[in-house]
């Protein structure tokens, strides 16, 4: 069992965002560089920028076109449902590496995602732009019928994006797609190419209290190894939300085998997750969905 510390609330400097709050509440992957948190949520379209260290207040950038609503039901029905954000190394014009945020596919006004250049600093850059997922997703849709991809990472020369499989239809599953031709595809702003897929593995992570835990995000460390979260949530389908009975924290090696799986102390919902290696040990930072709007999603750290 491993035990987590709450670190801070994700607070932002203004009100910002979909629900016009000073919060974000639904928080759903971030990702940790130099001195910064990334964090993406799925009832926004924006991507929110906090400090790594210390609890000053945060900021959010738009990064996807259009407006939602200020009711929930009503933006969660048009929500673009970002579930990933993965951090880019150099590449093409991008001299200082770039953040690609990704949403879901678990829907049909949920295939698309946004490429964020980062600047010398490491801050996102203005000069962000659409990224078509339609194609890549048809195509992952031929073998994956109920499509949520939750989370993403790039380990060596390959992207890895995590297929949630909580539905009879979807199951857990690493997607494998080839990293020169996803980066082409960016750098050219072209739609995300099918024929980058790689392969596709199927990852029963057994259950918790007689439900399922499936995959909620994903984090590389620097020796190949993949860190990943997941929950167990107790919902009909991929694209519905349900009581969560647990969540843990897990490894995949560099063949992609599963060499670590604990779970939290405590129920709460594992939605993104940042590892970094510190020494001997994992440093983690995991944030969750607080299911509320009018609730901050908690940032939290834990080591292995």
């Amino acid at each position: 069992m491993i035990s987590i510390r709450k670190v801070r609330e994700l607070t932002l400097g203004r009100p910002s965002g979909a629900a016009g709050t000073q919060h974000i509440s639904a928080a759903s992957s971030l990702v940790r560089h130099r001195d910064n948190l990334y964090i993406v949520a799925d009832d926004e379209l924006g991507l929110a920028v906090f400090p790594a260290e210390g609890t000053e207040d945060g900021y959010m950038i738009q990064i996807l076109e259009g407006r939602l609503s200020h009711d929930a039901d009503a933006r969660s029905e048009d929500k673009a449902d970002l579930e990933s954000v993965a951090l880019l190394d150099a590449f093409g014009d991008h001299e200082h590496g770039a953040l690609l945020a990704l949403g879901s596919g678990s829907g049909p006004k949920r295939n698309r995602g946004a490429l964020i250049p980062l600047r010398e600093d490491g801050s996102p850059s203005d000069d962000h732009h659409l990224v078509d997922l339609d194609p890549l997703y048809a195509k992952l849709m031929d073998d994956l019928k109920d499509l949520n991809v939750e989370g993403a990472a790039v380990r060596g020369d390959v992207l890895t994006l995590l297929q949630r499989g909580n539905s009879a239809k979807g199951p857990n599953a690493r997607i494998d797609l080839d990293l020169t031709n996803t980066l082409k595809s960016l750098e050219r702003e072209e739609p995300l190419a099918p024929d980058s897929v790689r392969g596709i593995s199927e990852y029963p992570l057994g259950q918790s209290h007689g439900v399922d835990l499936c995959f909620s995000d994903a984090s590389s460390l620097h020796d190949g190894r993949l860190v990943f979260s997941c929950s167990a949530e107790d919902s009909a389908s991929s694209g519905s939300d349900g009581a969560t009975v647990s969540s843990a924290v897990g490894i995949m090696d560099e063949d992609g085998d599963v060499t670590t799986l604990e779970e939290i102390d405590g129920a709460v919902k594992l939605e993104g997750v940042a590892a970094y290696l510190n020494g001997e040990d994992i440093e983690i930072f995991l944030v969750t969905d607080a299911d509320d709007p009018k609730v901050a999603s908690p940032l939290y750290a834990t080591e292995l």
